[in-house]
């Protein structure tokens, strides 16, 4: 059970020691401004690993500073602090460094509407972190993931104060495992132990440019047509073309005309069956590699995903990134080469042949293959 007495690493961050302390059953659970701590540290690190992947925008590292400031903050004992907008700014100029720092810095009109900016696109975008910040909360045993607090006025002056709240999550409940012997761990094709690795969902993305709304379509009745349709329409395609290429080989025509016409049918065909094989997996696989067209201004590694959201079936567009255990690299999903052709497989950024893993879109896990 987690709780907010520290009976180990006292006094260490949590992504310092990379877990929750454990305590005594019978003390109580943690104090308001231990779980802000803890959940601000996740914040922090989310945002961190957002900006580390690739995303860009003044609203990550506003995110990043308030997190910080927040963790370190309550960690000392304040349950709900706040912060203006020239702390925020002096602590994203120590994160971004030079030369962005006279960006932030200074008493200018530029620096203030680039803060007031950067916190009114947090407070649009803040969403998109939704799934990405629980899934690291419940991994890291924290029962409660950040949202924005209402900015409040502090005081008489017309100073705004900003900070952050935290919205309780129900842990799921964790069952003690059997001890195993070292024979019994996981091992590779070469005989060394295998890496497991745990995939995160990144924040939600807006792959339509100038249309700042995710791609998640909803798919109940008629919707799922969506998906089907392709399919239907190139069967009809395929048929009247087999059929107009028989009825020519059955007719008079010279070998010349036969000829142009069987590659030109050819041609469609293949057209057609590149056109329609990502909606054929889907349907089979429940998940497809996302179209590069779609990743046009996005970092590459996203996946289309047919899934489950309480009693509606919804096809979205998300990215899992995860750490390579064996070089610190990031490892996003590619469709699998040689051996593993036919599947989604993690690899690694530094070496993409050999740090390669396997991904499991259900559980968000994954072992070196």
């Amino acid at each position: 059970m987690l709780h907010a007495e520290h009976q180990t690493n006292e006094g260490r961050l949590w992504e310092e020691s990379g877990e929750i302390p454990e305590g005594d059953e019978s003390k109580p659970l943690f104090s308001q401004a231990a779980l802000l701590s803890y959940a601000a540290q996740v914040g922090a690190q989310a945002a961190a690993d957002c900006r580390e992947s690739g995303w860009r925008g003044d609203w990550l590292v506003l995110l990043q500073a308030l997190c910080a400031l927040t963790a370190r903050h309550a960690e000392s004992g304040n349950p709900a602090p706040t912060f203006t907008a020239e702390r925020l700014r002096e602590e994203i100029a120590q994160i971004v460094g030079t030369p962005e720092t006279q960006w932030w810095l200074g008493d200018t009109d530029s620096a203030r509407k680039k803060f007031t900016n950067a916190w009114k696109t947090l407070a649009t975008d803040f969403p998109r972190l939704g799934e990405n910040l629980r899934g690291r909360a419940i991994k890291g045993g924290v029962p409660g993931m950040i949202t924005l607090a209402e900015p409040e006025r502090l005081g008489t002056t017309n100073a705004m104060g900003y900070g952050l709240a935290v919205l309780a999550l129900d842990l799921p409940v964790t069952r003690a495992k059997p001890a195993t012997s070292p024979s019994a761990q996981p091992v590779s094709l070469a005989g060394t132990p295998a890496f497991e690795i745990d995939y995160q969902e990144e924040m939600e993305v807006y792959p339509i440019p100038g249309v700042r709304r995710p791609l998640r379509i909803s798919l109940p009745g008629w919707r799922g047509m969506l998906v089907v349709a392709p399919l239907f329409g190139a069967l009809v395609v395929g048929g009247f073309l087999a059929w107009l290429l028989f009825t020519l080989w059955m007719s008079n025509e010279p070998p010349r005309v036969l000829f142009q016409w069987t590659i030109l049918t050819g041609i469609i065909g293949a057209m057609l069956a590149w056109f329609c094989h990502p909606f054929h997996t889907l349907l089979n696989n429940r998940i497809v590699r996302a179209p590069t067209v779609l990743e046009a201004m996005l970092p590459l590694g996203h996946v289309l995903v047919l899934r489950r959201e309480a009693d509606d079936r919804v096809l979205r567009m998300v990215r899992f990134t995860a750490h390579c255990p064996i070089c610190e690299g990031e490892i996003t999903i590619e469709k699998g080469r040689r051996q593993h052709r036919g599947r989604l497989v993690g690899e690694c950024g530094r070496n993409p042949v050999e740090h390669v893993f396997s991904f499991d879109f259900v559980t968000a896990k994954g072992r070196q293959l």
